[in-house]
């Protein structure tokens, strides 16, 4: 079930249609207690040299004011996962330094040292979706409405 990781591919002119679907879906489903910190920005990952894939269109934050529903969120993100073309999903809030699911692992890598900026305690989560899912509302829209009873 896992493939090959995109990461950074090349700087976008803005986010992309697919990924504005999902963050939209994700801030109606939050009701008011997940927030959009952003998407699309030009610039390398803080702390590091490579360009971050916010650069890419593809890479959403949220931030969070109840865990749980944070947590309801995350579990729809990765259950979904194939469907929606989730390829990375980091979570800033455990101890020690935060965690990290990926597609080429298909599995939680919690880190015990200082990998991602923010961690721990970091109340946001940092979601990307592949270039295919990330071209088209339409595809999106079409995988959202499956993940639905």
């Amino acid at each position: 079930m896992t493939k090959p990781y995109t990461g950074y591919n090349g700087t976008a002119r803005g986010i992309s249609p697919g990924l504005k679907v999902l963050q939209n879906w994700v801030l109606f489903t939050g009701a008011g207690q997940i927030t959009n910190l952003g998407a699309f920005s030009v610039r390398r990952m803080r702390g590091k040299e490579q360009m971050s894939v916010h650069a890419t269109g593809r890479a959403a934050d949220f931030g969070w004011a109840k865990r749980a529903v944070i947590e309801g969120t995350m579990f729809w993100l990765l259950w979904n996962a194939e469907a929606l073309g989730v390829e990375m999903l980091a979570d800033y809030w455990p101890q020690p330094f935060g965690r990290a699911w990926r597609c080429d692992r298909w599995d939680w890598k919690v880190y015990d040292k200082k990998t991602i900026a923010g961690a721990p305690g970091g109340r946001w989560i940092h979601v990307e979706i592949s270039p295919d899912m990330a071209a088209s509302s339409a595809n999106m829209e079409a995988a959202i409405r499956k993940t639905m009873p």
